[in-house]
């Protein structure tokens, strides 16, 4: 009975490290057609196959596993799901993902699944099962239609798993050939676009296997962009342009392959978007009873604040959001596309809310807000490098956020006491203040705390100025209500790059040799100084 029992135990132990003495046959795609992740046939973009995600088989990724001869494959034991990085691809071309697998579990109780992960639009992630057989490599090609709402526009991650979501059942699998690839297209039929410009430039996330776009512009334009170039990938195709005529509308080039045979229809959809007036003028509060993170109406905590990086920024690298700055109405506001999340991080001002009574936000969205919530939170660092406490606020429509979107700006004002406290109630050192929503897109202006005070006399409005043009290429004029004390220009470092004492109410700043970015400018009039950002094109 021992002697079966250890037979039975060594047949286990050997099936449970069975590994392939052997490579699958090398793809035969065109180099031009295919965007490889893994593989000794093409040039790999990934970047790191083995990212801390939480897995199971963080030990034991192994992306020079010997097969035998030297052939190497992807070898993820121990694992139940597993991540690649790679360089963000632009995929949306390519028609299927193509995977080698072999493993020695049983497909009856073992599911195996993949999905690209995506950051652009559509769907960022779809898993699809992987039919495999046992101890053999498995060659499967799966269709782009089979990962539901995937566009494959912004690929940055690979991800493989097992045993369904949440699994603690690890498998041992082995990959090999893990790229995308497209059917080649034949001599004289291509009608597809390698360029398509609206007004001179480039439109954003173009690829020649997406045929549809949107293109948002601000509120209130009235003038049709226009398509001023498309050009086709074979220089013997044909098109016609199809301008458009309204606004909302569309414009569309009609591409006809060199034979003839294949036409392409691309479309872009233009509509005008956004808030028509700039958000409420805040009232004119005294200078220490404002913290300002964003507002022209105040001087901002840091005047280093920028739209790049991790440490001074209103657009940071760690939440999916993105950040830009935009004019509403001739003012400056934040909009963020991709919510999500999206940080701001104040570092070089980083400071204490003690004393401080009231939070104020102004936002809007085209978005409804039936059902939907706007979180956001103040990070507290205790004077250290990373988050201690925090405190947070969810706007639903059971408070403050309106049950039906009434597409103007909603002004939030809280006193702080409405906040979560998350963990030991410290507000000494606030860092950061992180949004996270499901509306989509949303514009923000003035964003502060406050005391809840206002100045008893009109010396802020005094103080209060206008910059045209902005953005400005060779001269920024400047504009008071009464004679300017100073004007000051900072980058931003927030170091000093042009100064003036003009003795009048207007002046006119040479700016042609500043480098192209965002500055901020400050203005003193009457002894009271405001500040605001200007784009140097």
């Amino acid at each position: 009975m021992k002697k079966i029992t250890l037979f039975l135990f060594l047949l286990s132990f050997s099936l449970g490290f069975a590994q392939p003495t052997s490579i699958p046959a090398d793809p035969t795609n065109n180099p031009a057609d295919v965007i490889s992740i893994f593989g000794n046939t093409f040039t790999n973009v990934a970047t790191n196959y083995n990212p801390n995600w939480g897995q199971s088989g963080l030990c034991c990724v192994n992306p020079s596993f010997d097969a035998g001869g030297g052939n190497l494959v992807l070898a993820y034991t121990n694992f139940n799901y597993q991540g690649t990085e790679l360089t963000t691809q632009n995929a949306a071309s390519m028609e299927f993902l193509h995977v080698d697998v072999w493993t020695n579990a049983n497909p009856a109780s073992t599911t195996l699944q993949v999905s690209p992960i995506n950051n652009g639009t559509g769907t960022s992630e779809t898993l699809v099962t992987i039919n495999f057989t046992s101890g053999s490599w498995t060659s499967v090609n799966i269709p782009k239609s089979a990962f539901t709402g995937m566009t494959w526009d912004s690929v940055f991650q690979m991800k493989f798993a097992a045993n369904g979501p949440g699994s603690t059942v690890p498998v041992d699998i082995y990959l090999d050939n893990v790229y995308f690839w497209k059917t080649p297209t034949a001599a004289g039929s291509d009608a597809t676009l390698s360029d398509l410009k609206v007004d001179g430039v480039t439109i954003a996330g173009f690829n020649s296997g997406l045929i549809n776009y949107n293109i948002d512009l601000p509120s209130g334009t009235t003038v049709y962009p226009q398509i001023t170039s498309a050009t086709t990938t074979d220089a013997a195709a044909s098109t016609v342009i199809t301008q458009a005529t309204s606004l909302p509308g569309s414009a569309t080039v009609v591409v006809t392959s060199q034979n003839a045979t294949v036409t392409k229809t691309y479309t872009v959809h233009f509509a005008a978007v956004g808030p028509a007036a700039a958000a409420p003028t805040p009232p004119a509060r005294p200078a220490a009873d404002v913290k300002s993170i964003f507002s022209d109406a105040y001087t901002t905590v840091s005047p280093s604040m920028g739209y790049t990086g991790d440490d001074n920024t209103y657009d940071n690298s760690w939440c999916p959001g993105h950040t830009t700055l935009v004019q509403v109405a001739g003012d400056n506001t934040n909009k963020i596309t991709g919510l999500g999340c999206e940080g701001i991080t104040f570092l070089a001002g980083r400071f204490s809310a003690a004393g401080f009574t009231r939070f104020h936000m102004d936002i809007y969205t085209d978005t409804p807000t039936q059902d939907k919530s706007f979180n956001f939170k103040f990070s507290n660092w205790s004077g250290g490098a990373g988050e201690t406490n925090a405190y947070e606020y969810s706007a639903t429509n059971a408070n403050i956020l309106p049950s039906v979107n009434p597409g103007t700006w909603i002004s939030i004002d809280l006193p702080l006491t409405s906040f979560n406290a998350i963990g030991a109630p410290n507000n000494t050192d606030f860092v950061q203040f992180v949004i996270t929503s499901d509306l989509g897109t949303v514009y923000y202006d003035n964003v502060y705390l406050h005391k809840n005070t206002v100045l008893a006399t009109d010396k802020f409005e005094l103080a209060s100025f206008k910059l045209y043009p902005n953005p400005a290429t060779n001269v920024l004029n400047v504009e008071a209500v009464s004679k300017i004390d100073n004007v000051s220009i900072y980058n931003v470092l927030g170091q000093e790059v042009l100064s003036k004492t003009p003795n009048s109410a207007t002046v006119s700043l040479d700016v042609a040799n500043l480098t192209t970015g965002i500055y901020v400018v400050k203005t003193t009039v009457g002894g009271a100084s405001s500040s605001s950002k200007f784009i140097k094109e």
